[in-house]
Order: structure tokens, then C-alpha cells, then sequence
């Protein structure tokens, strides 16, 4: 049991960043975004799982408190991390492949739209594409969806 006002809010604000922790996670991983970073970052989970550990260390005033409660809860947001990877993975396996057109121009490393059987999507290229040319996905991270040109 708490024995004071400041271990009483300590904990609170631990549970807080624990759970903003997870949603962040799963937000960035799913959405292939981070809230912060994006250019060192591409595919998320650092910055939420940073806020995981950092409500784990607030909960964790003892060596007891941390084996009764905070290695669950980094067990909780790898098993969370693992659900959205395994379904994004499973999301990815039909959609790699697909051919289009691109619609823009589109340099290495920047995102611009292709179109694949009639529907305009916003797609990250990894190599120089011009208007016109023919492209593929050849990767899915997230909601991030990868092109490269058809040889």
C-alpha cells in the first residue's frame, strides 16, 4: 500500500506512461509512423516503448515491485508488439507484388502517388521514379507502402 502522497502519484503517472507507452507502440508500429523521428525512425515502436520503460521505472521503486509489476507489463507490450507485427506481416503477404503506374515523380527515400488498377495511393519510393514508369511494391511497413521500378 502507498504510504504517501508522493508514492501515490509516482505510481499514477507510472501506470499513465505505461499505458500511453502501449498506444503509442501499437499506433506507431501500425501506422508505420512515430510521434517523434521520423527520418530515424521509419517504423516506429521507439518512442512508445520508451514511455512503457519509463512508467516501468516510476512503478519500480524496489527490486520486488519489479518482478511483481513491471516485467509483466514489458511482457504486455512486446506480446502487444508482437500481435500488430504478426497482423501486419499477414497484411503485407498480398500486397507485395502488386504492379502500378506512377503518377508522380518521386526520389529516393520520398513518398509520392502511384495508381494500381484505378486507385491513387500514396506510396514511399526507394529508388528515383519518374512519371509514367511502371512500379511494384516491394515492401510494406506499417501503413508505409514501399515501390520500386519494374525492370
Amino acid at each position: 500500500m502507498p504510504e504517501s502522497v508522493v508514492e501515490i502519484v509516482r505510481m499514477c503517472l507510472g501506470f499513465f506512461l505505461v499505458i500511453f507507452g502501449y498506444i503509442a507502440s501499437i499506433g506507431e508500429r501500425y501506422l508505420g509512423m512515430p510521434l517523434v523521428g521520423a527520418r530515424e525512425q521509419p517504423t516506429g515502436i521507439r518512442n512508445g516503448f520508451v514511455a512503457t520503460l519509463g512508467g516501468v521505472l516510476l512503478i519500480s521503486t524496489s527490486v520486488q515491485r519489479f518482478f511483481l509489476l513491471g516485467l509483466p507489463l514489458i511482457l504486455i507490450s512486446v506480446i502487444l508488439q508482437a500481435i500488430v507485427l504478426a497482423h501486419l506481416k499477414k497484411k503485407a503477404k498480398h500486397f507485395i507484388g502488386k504492379e502500378g503506374m506512377a503518377t508522380t515523380d518521386m526520389k529516393r527515400k520520398c513518398s509520392g502517388f502511384a495508381d494500381f488498377n484505378g486507385k491513387k495511393t500514396k506510396v514511399y519510393a526507394e529508388m528515383d521514379i519518374q512519371v509514367g514508369e511502371m512500379v511494384y511494391v516491394s515492401d510494406l511497413e506499417g501503413n508505409i507502402i514501399k515501390v520500386k521500378k519494374l525492370k
